[in-house]
């Protein structure tokens, strides 16, 4: 329970430094089609990804600001898309997709470049976050 509180007070000071993203950046360009392959191998190497410290600058993994759920609203038991507080505040869209919540937490708390709109990167991230991630979420 400490090191989620630690990690939520982390994630806050970094939002609140970083000040606003431009919303063309995660949102996906009309020529950008979604990488696709096998949706069971997409998953499989999104959870390797959700894992991966290395991901970003920041040093976080996915995995770490989301520990069991801690960093999600309940407003992650609504299928995508769906409005989202961090969003809205920061580059004020309305709602917004699962590959655009993945650019999303990979220029801010990650603090990276956003990923390939048609890499197989995003493809499996956004794959994790809507097959695993989610839906275990939603169970809860």
């Amino acid at each position: 329970m400490t090191r989620n509180l630690i990690h939520g007070a982390a994630l806050t000071l970094l939002l609140s430094a970083c000040g606003s993203v431009d919303p063309q950046l995660v949102t996906r360009p009309a020529d950008a089609p979604p990488f696709e392959a096998d949706r069971t191998e997409l998953v499989a190497a999104g959870e390797v990804l959700w894992k991966d410290a290395n991901l970003g600058t920041s040093g976080l993994a996915c995995e770490g600001c989301h520990v069991n759920g801690a960093q999600f609203k309940s407003t992650f038991k609504e299928a995508y898309p769906h409005k989202v507080a961090m969003a809205k505040s920061m580059a004020d869209l309305e709602s917004i997709d699962a590959s655009q919540m993945v650019q999303f937490c990979m220029i801010v708390p990650m603090k990276a470049e956003p990923l390939p709109w048609s890499s197989r990167e995003l493809a499996a991230l956004t794959a994790y976050v809507e097959d695993v991630e989610q839906k275990s979420f939603q169970s809860k």
